[in-house]
């Protein structure tokens, strides 16, 4: 590799780390957004109710008999009732919130301090991840998503931006080679995460029932500005790099109707363990 190459490399992998927290942040602020509006609704909502219930308990302190009265304490009664599974909703933003501030929190602290010891789960990473690709229609409504965690993958204390740039890469190319792809009729487009220890790697297998990546494209698929999906061809070049310079590796399998990209990194770069 010439020097001139090495440099450029460098300046845009730095360039990459840049718009990977733009867009991480961006992502989050807007789930924090989607948060806020349900917070906003249901707020309203319970609000209708005590404007309604206060005048409903007018009504029955001016009730002029028993029966009356009952008749709108059970009004009253079944509209709290109505109501009442706004708190269980109220209860589960809450926890939304938090976890989106949490993630936040890890992220900005690596952003701070790259040196910054923040312990994080990879399924948060993977989370945060297919999260954000859901913004895409198609990725949201078609595309079937299974998730498959192992349980011996310990906390990751560092590189947290780097796996979520170089996992943002092989989800989109998954989810791109799917939506580009032709599948037998009526075959749904899968894709399957899987996590795994291995000795002393993390291991992480994003397959997908697209197309399958073609001959000609097999040999250079990693090389700088090579798409099959007249993009810019600097995704997966860049999450080669990014792996790389974490000692790690991407590696592929493709066959016609299924690809799987396999990201390994040294469990000594993400963790403590």
């Amino acid at each position: 590799m010439t020097q001139s190459k090495m440099e450029w490399e460098k300046a845009f992998i730095e360039y990459s780390f840049d718009a990977a927290v733009g867009r991480l942040f961006r992502g989050l602020i807007h789930n924090l957004n989607g948060v806020g509006q349900a917070f906003s609704m249901q707020a309203e909502l319970l609000v209708m109710m005590f404007d309604q219930a206060d005048k409903t308990l007018d009504i029955i302190e001016k009730s002029d008999s028993i029966e009356e009265a009952r008749s709108h304490a059970g009004i009253l009664r079944e509209m709290i009732a109505r109501r009442s599974g706004l708190t269980e909703h109220l209860v589960k933003e809450v926890n939304v919130l938090h976890d989106i501030m949490r993630r936040c929190s890890n992220l900005m602290a690596e952003c701070r301090d790259p040196g910054t010891v923040q312990a994080y789960k990879l399924r948060d990473v993977i989370r945060t991840e297919l999260e954000f690709l859901s913004a895409d229609s198609f990725f949201k409504h078609k595309v079937r998503k299974e998730v498959i965690s192992a349980d011996n993958i310990p906390a990751l204390v560092c590189h947290q931006v780097a796996l979520h740039k170089i996992l943002a890469v092989l989800l989109e190319n998954a989810s791109l080679s799917m939506e580009k792809g032709v599948r037998p009729e009526g075959e749904p487009a899968k894709l399957q995460i899987r996590t795994s220890r291995e000795d002393d790697q993390i291991r992480i297998d994003i397959a997908d029932n697209g197309p399958g990546v073609d001959d000609a494209l097999r040999e250079k698929i990693f090389e700088p500005f090579v798409s099959g999906f007249s993009r810019t061809g600097l995704g997966l070049f860049l999450g080669r790099a990014i792996a790389a310079s974490l000692h790690g590796e991407i590696v592929f399998t493709s066959q016609p109707g299924s690809t799987c990209f396999t990201l390994k990194l040294p469990l000594s770069e993400v963790t403590f363990d």
